[in-house]
């Protein structure tokens, strides 16, 4: 078995493949953590295990756990198969453990799976643009509006791409559609059935603010340690990550100050401070 390398080349792949949430729980479920499986073996294993039939493209959804970092890539005879991270055996076991918050995990990797680097897949930062669009519309938008707002986010921060291209450099109302798929997902949920109004939600569980401060104090490139004022910009923008009722997510931030000596809470004459002393990750909870 040979480890498959990262691919250090620029990524253009804005596009969002076909990799419906239900799939890839699937195959999470039976990824091995020592034995890699081809797509064909998972498809296999699926069907004559579990009953589930995968889709005609067995690469989908492999590849997007290896994606969100729950897989690896290694080259077997050939064929490149694949086999659990220690955070994918971490987000396997919430599917048992903790059913409930896995739908947010997995909306949260693809939320903050775009890092920056080049090389990065380029359908997750379309992903969190489309949410991004969604807070601020407080709806969800017609797809194909969604993707002309996307594309002209595209030509604004990718400016030296080839958008002529064949292949890479687009995305469009399928794109957004799949981008919906999985924001419907969470439960409870973020939107109405009826005309996609954004509800914002009352969750109970303290880790998911905690989860995106962390990502708001990477984002905005703020010092671990470092007060922060809780304005409502910087509360918004939190509350954003999992589509929250702001008013919820303070106060679920202020039970995580009882449960974790990574943050704390201060009044000040500014207002309140938050200050996290260091990143909060799935691995956390």
């Amino acid at each position: 078995m040979l480890d498959l390398p990262a691919v250090a080349n620029a990524n253009t792949h804005f596009y969002v493949d076909n990799a419906p949430p239900e799939e890839v729980a699937w195959v999470l479920r039976c990824l091995l953590p020592e034995e890699p499986l081809s797509p064909n073996d998972i498809a296999s294993l699926l069907r004559s295990e579990y009953g589930f039939s995968m889709q005609k493209d067995k690469t989908y959804s492999p590849r997007r756990l290896h994606d969100l970092g729950l897989a690896r890539q290694a080259k077997v005879g050939g064929k490149v198969c694949y086999f659990l991270t220690p955070l994918g055996r971490k987000v396997r076991s919430m599917t048992t453990t903790e059913s409930a918050l896995y739908p947010d995990i997995m909306h949260f990797l693809h939320y903050s799976g775009f890092d920056g680097r080049s090389e990065t897949r380029k359908y997750l930062w379309s992903y969190r643009r489309c949410c991004e669009i969604v807070w601020a519309e407080k709806r969800l938008i017609p797809t194909q509006e969604m993707a002309s707002r996307v594309q002209a986010l595209m030509r604004t921060e990718f400016p030296d791409l080839d958008f002529g291209a064949a292949k890479g450099a687009r995305f469009d109302s399928t794109g957004a559609g799949r981008c919906y798929t999985w924001m419907k997902s969470l439960s409870p949920p973020a939107f109405s059935d009826s005309d996609g109004i954004l509800q914002p939600r009352s969750v109970d569980r303290h880790e998911l603010p905690l989860l995106a401060l962390s990502y708001v104090y990477r984002e905005r490139h703020y010092r671990h340690g470092d007060p922060v004022l809780l304005d409502k910009v910087v509360l918004s923008d939190v509350a954003a990550v999992f589509f929250l009722d702001t008013v919820r997510c303070r106060d679920l931030l202020s039970l995580a100050v009882q449960t974790t000596r990574a943050l704390q809470l201060a009044d000040t004459f500014a207002g309140t401070c938050v200050t996290l002393a260091s990143a909060y990750g799935i691995e956390n909870i």
